[in-house]
């Protein structure tokens, strides 16, 4: 029979596996994060780039051909890659729904051709874009369509931005409608921005008119800004070397108008202002940009869209840039295109060379001077804030160490040693043949989710819910009665490591970049010496044992140290969790409070002395239990592929729907509400709801109740409805005699009041509540 450590071990393990399962499921396309790490450090800043999607034009109608338009500005000194499929790191489209449309392009095709360059990491020639680039893709609205504002189209953009030093994996999750009718904007803007409620000193005024010089032809841009006094902004060409980020103006969207001057124009010019160390180019009191564009021939209309983005300062206080969309005109059918305040719309790509080949200082470097900064960057990541948790424990375990004769100390710190470097080569591996770099492992829900629940586990181990053996737990060793293994020692070593993945320490971001572009031995060599560094304290204390006795000595404050490492594991959970989707979170929250439930049961409800037949039963109840709760995250997690065109609830809409003779079905719901999701998951959102929604025409209308509302509390007293889940149809041929379903009910409960709903008017027969007056209340 296997002993209640094991039995204990792998119950936590099952609950790890368990939880990974919802990263299987939810985990999208994803990319390797090549270079660098996904985040950062706050020196380096990873490349974002700007991203617009746009389905033109928006007044199609049945049998019209529509474009989908996906547009990109790309940051100063970065790069994205081509959707080529010989590279794996490349652009990828996927399309997950599509409403009424018909593909009439096989694949997306970009507006110019992108730039070759030899990139040495892969051997070949590898497809960049930089600057800017607009993807786009023709389909045709089917000729059954009635109603084109029923026409959808959901995707993603799968992509990379990288600049010298970093490669960040992104996601774009898009939906594109049409609105079926022209859209138009006020052609004069006048905006205080504000920061978390406060204003701004700067008052913008955005203004689209005809040009003086030839109204007929000329469109003129306005953007005016007036600042109050002492504070002061930056020119359009401010170096951003000289403390001061340069004012910012982007253009998304544009109909029936060209560029014609290559930049926008200022007036008046800026002021140049030198300090001790660096010039600034700045405006004061009131600033004007303008740019002009050439009306097109043949379109009536005209309409810009677009942010400027800002930075003000005030007696060498700054603030941080704050950015203000703007949209102008007609734009129904503006299409998208990436121009920036002093590029040209097609500007010239002739020096994309010096933006995609550009060098880190490491390339400056000699092999030893990476070695050593490769060294030092490993000893630092053990007082990084991801590490600490894991440290923690080790140091508990150097205190217990005090004593023990000095082969034991010398194992267990040469196995943990060994766990650090272990996994250093093995990502080493992952750069050098799966081009996965630092960081990368964070990319993964399903890593993130397990790491989430090992980390967890330990936490609650040093809360003293349980004692289970992990990675170098200390569990009950503060009270002398357990000693640290070898095989926990290598584990936290590991454990260690790989939770230092996330944070970036000093030199390691330039080597790094450094190393995955040398051949294979060197990248091995450098990132052995990394691992080398950050197991270095370890190996110290196994060479040199004795300096074990300067630690304090065991006693009633490991106990507390212990505890208090137990809160800090937990914020590391919060930690990893913040990796994950917004839509993850609850599902992987059940999931923990799955496996808190399981191990606090064997944790409490048997001891030592207790037979093998309650021991056993509390396992095995622990372990249904903790499987069951897990699976019920993981079902949360599913989102049902059979959603009701939901339109939201608005009194105005139902009373013209109802005069329409439309059966309307309206769902009182909220996001805090558990019944109401269980609703909408097993009898709304169902495939058979959703047949006989389309087959009758019924129209659904979410009433959200998330945060308050007075007009739908209106509503719910009038049904005298005290609490949610509450569901109302309105049968097309008696409107004032709804239909109500309260609390919590089933698919079937649903189907026969929709259907009932549906059929001829019933016998004149009517109960006080199914009378109510439905007249919008005031």
């Amino acid at each position: 029979m296997k002993s209640p450590r094991h039995l204990t071990a792998i119950i936590t393990v099952f609950a790890a596996l368990v939880c990974s399962s919802i990263g299987l499921m939810a985990q999208k396309p994803s990319l390797p994060d090549l270079f660098g790490q996904k985040n950062a450090s706050a020196g380096n800043p990873a490349p974002k780039a700007e991203v617009s999607v746009s389905l033109t034009p928006q007044d199609a109608k049945a049998g019209d051909t529509v474009t989908l338009s996906v547009a990109m500005m790309i940051p100063e000194g970065s790069y994205t890659y081509s959707t080529s499929p010989t590279f794996g790191g490349a652009t990828k489209f996927v399309i997950e729904e599509s409403k009424g449309l018909t593909s009439v392009d096989k694949h997306f095709n970009a507006d110019h051709p992108p730039k070759k360059v030899f990139e040495p990491l892969f051997g070949k020639e590898i497809e960049k874009y930089s600057k800017h680039v607009i993807w786009s893709r023709r389909f045709k609205v089917n000729q059954d369509v009635k109603d084109p504002t029923k026409v959808q189209i959901k995707g993603q953009m799968i992509y990379q931005v990288c600049d010298s030093k970093n490669c960040v994996p992104s996601q774009y999750s898009f939906t594109a409608t049409l609105s079926g009718k022209k859209e138009s904007a006020p052609l004069t803007q006048t905006v205080v921005p504000e920061r978390r409620s406060v204003p701004d000193p700067v008052e913008l005024t955005f203004a689209l008119a005809p040009s003086k010089t030839s109204p007929e032809k000329l469109v003129q841009l306005t953007i005016t800004m007036t600042l109050d006094q002492e504070f002061h902004t930056f020119a359009l060409d401010q170096d951003k070397k000289n403390a001061g980020l340069p004012t910012h103006i982007e253009i998304f969207k544009l109909e029936g108008l060209k560029p014609v001057s290559k930049q926008f124009a200022v007036s008046p010019e800026p002021k140049v202002e030198t300090h001790d160390a660096y010039t600034q180019r700045t405006h004061y009191d009131k600033v004007v940009w303008t740019r002009e564009f050439e009306r097109i021939p043949g379109d009536k209309e005209y309409g810009v869209e677009g942010k400027l983005t800002y930075q003000i300062c005030n007696k060498g206080s700054c603030r941080r840039p704050l950015p203000v969309e703007f949209q102008l005109g007609n734009l129904t059918n503006a299409k998208p295109v990436v121009m920036s305040s002093i590029e040209e719309l097609k500007g010239s790509d002739d020096d994309d060379d010096a933006l995609i080949v550009s060098s880190s200082d490491a390339s400056n470097r000699s092999l030893a001077l990476n070695l050593f900064f490769a060294f030092l960057g490993g000893l630092i990541l053990n007082v990084m804030p991801c590490v600490l948790p894991v440290v923690a424990i080790k140091v508990m375990s150097f205190v217990q160490q005090a004593g023990e004769s000095r082969m034991r100390i010398f194992l267990l710190n040469i196995f943990y040693s060994l766990g650090v470097v272990t996994v250093f080569l093995a990502l080493a591996s992952l750069a050098v043949f799966a081009g996965l770099g630092w960081g990368g492992l964070f990319q993964s829900p399903k890593f993130n989710i397990v790491m989430a629940c090992i980390v967890y586990a330990m936490g609650l181990s040093m809360l003293g819910v349980f004692e289970i053996p992990v990675p170098g737990m200390v569990g009950s060793a503060a009270g002398g009665q357990q000693r640290e293994g070898l095989t926990g020692a290598f584990l936290t070593g590991i454990l260690a490591t790989l939770l230092a993945t996330p944070c970036s320490g000093p030199f390691l971001g330039p080597v790094l970049a450094w190393s995955v572009k040398q051949t294979p031995n060197i990248t091995y060599l450098v990132w052995l010496v990394m691992g080398l560094g950050m197991a270095s304290p370890y190996l110290i204390f196994s060479i040199f044992p004795k300096a074990i006795n300067y630690l304090p000595k065991p006693g009633m404050w490991m106990v507390r140290f212990k505890e208090f490492s137990g809160i800090v594991l937990m914020g590391a959970v919060i930690f990893i969790i913040s990796f994950l989707d917004e839509s993850l979170t609850v599902p992987v929250l059940i999931m923990l409070l799955g496996i808190t439930t399981g191990l606090w049961m064997i944790g409490s409800l048997y001891s030592h002395n207790s037979s093998t037949q309650q021991k056993m039963t509390v396992r095995v109840a622990a372990l249904l239990l903790t499987a069951g709760i897990c699976f019920f995250g993981y079902d949360m997690s599913q989102k049902s592929t059979n959603q009701l065109p939901w339109v939201p609830f608005n009194a105005t809409e139902l009373n013209q729907l109802r005069e329409e003779n439309k059966t309307v079905l309206i769902d009182f719901s909220a996001d805090w509400c558990l019944t109401c999701k269980t609703n909408e998951k097993y009898a709304l959102n169902t495939e058979e709801t959703l047949e006989l929604i389309k087959k009758h025409n019924i129209v659904p209308m979410y009433a959200d109740y998330t945060d308050y509302s007075p007009t739908i509390k209106e509503w719910l007293d009038k049904f005298d409805s005290v609490s949610i889940p509450l569901t109302v149809i309105f049968p097309a041929n008696r409107p004032n005699q709804p239909i109500i379903i309260r609390d919590l009910y089933t698919q079937s409960t649903l189907l026969e009041a929709l259907q009932e709903a549906v059929n001829d008017p019933p016998k004149k027969k009517a109960t006080k509540q199914a009378m109510i007056s439905t007249e919008s209340p005031e």
